[in-house]
């Protein structure tokens, strides 16, 4: 677990330490207060990489100056280490003794991330629903990350091609690694959404406390094997499209409950539960597969959820069982482990 971590010029933090007590730790001040920062300060140094923005928004700007550098300091029960500094717009992560300019997989901590945007899931755009998903799959297989990004250099200089007029000859090289990463990838949302599926109705209705209600999740992918995308290539490309319109990227993943369509028959509040019965079924996921706690961040919790379902949804045995880390408006929202930014 996280014992302490300390910020300097960090969004608007100068220097700030805080230390953190076992269990749930709730981290309360009014909008503004930075809330946020130590969260995203935590992600940056379990996942390499800020959810926000990129590392140069968040040096600190006291509106006469913006700083040089910032720094994040880790420590962990047992006396492990690591820090992040980003200066000269150079990223440096030291974990223990060992430098990297970027934190390797297998140096990298299970995170479960809430943002407020999230929320949007059922409602946002298909990319926003896939990119949720990836970011689990990352998780779970980290060649699937790099899987991604080698698919979306062939999208790009595929789509290219298709502007300029190139020959089908030219593009059936390009075809080729289409197809086998589009495979790839459509295999591991497949696989996952699956999983999540087995588990999702029974977080719904604990969290909803109903036995009614089943709810699912539906990937969305009219073509999934390597012939068939390499088929509709061909198709899509005597046809005269000058874009690519098959594979992953044009993928979508519908949320389902009582069979029907989430998104057109959700309440508000069933919307929300559906979210974090979601982050509950990956949670379960993680932590099982990777056998190991998992790092819960929720951003802005208080304004999503009732102080009732608030406090059972950190006394379920899903979240108590691993490392959560909460921010909310009003002081006193739990027992355990409160810290309060003025």
């Amino acid at each position: 677990m996280i014992k302490n971590l300390r910020v300097q010029n960090f969004r608007k933090h100068a220097d700030l330490v805080v230390d953190f007590k076992p269990g749930a730790t709730i981290i309360t001040g009014a909008n503004g207060s930075g809330k946020t920062s130590l969260l995203e300060a935590i992600y940056i140094a379990l996942q390499g990489k800020s959810w926000r923005s990129n590392f140069a928004e968040i040096l600190r700007d006291d509106g006469q100056n913006i700083a040089e550098w910032w720094r994040i300091d880790l420590e962990f029960s047992g006396d492990q280490k690591r820090v992040v500094k980003f200066t000269n717009n150079a990223k440096n992560f030291v974990v223990d003794t060992q430098t990297f300019t970027r934190l390797p997989a297998k140096l990298k901590k299970p995170v479960i991330l809430f943002e407020p945007n999230d929320l949007q899931l059922l409602y946002g755009s298909p990319a926003r629903r896939r990119d949720f998903f990836d970011r689990l799959i990352s998780q779970i297989e980290p060649t699937h990350a790099t899987t991604l990004r080698k698919f979306e250099r062939i999208l790009r200089q595929r789509n290219n091609l298709l502007r300029q007029g190139t020959s089908a000859s030219e593009l059936f090289v390009w075809d080729l690694q289409f197809a086998d990463l589009s495979e790839k990838i459509i295999t591991a949302r497949d696989r996952w959404i699956k999983e999540i599926n087995h588990h999702l109705t029974n977080e719904y209705q604990k969290i909803a406390a109903t036995s009614r209600d089943v709810v699912n999740v539906k990937y969305l992918a009219s073509h999934k094997s390597r012939q068939q995308i390499l088929d509709q290539l061909k198709h899509d490309f005597l046809d005269g499209r000058l874009y690519t319109k098959t594979g992953p990227q044009t993928h979508d993943i519908k949320f389902k409950i009582n069979n029907h369509d989430a998104k057109l028959t959700a309440s508000r509040g069933e919307n929300r539960t559906i979210i974090f019965a979601t982050l509950a079924t990956m949670t379960r996921i993680l932590s099982q597969t990777l056998g190991e706690k998992i790092y819960l961040l929720f951003d802005d919790i208080d304004s999503e959820l009732d102080a009732t379902r608030r406090q059972e949804l950190y006394k379920s045995e899903i979240f108590a069982d691993n490392y959560l880390f909460a921010t909310t408006i009003k002081a006193g929202d739990s027992k355990r482990g409160a810290i309060h930014l003025s």
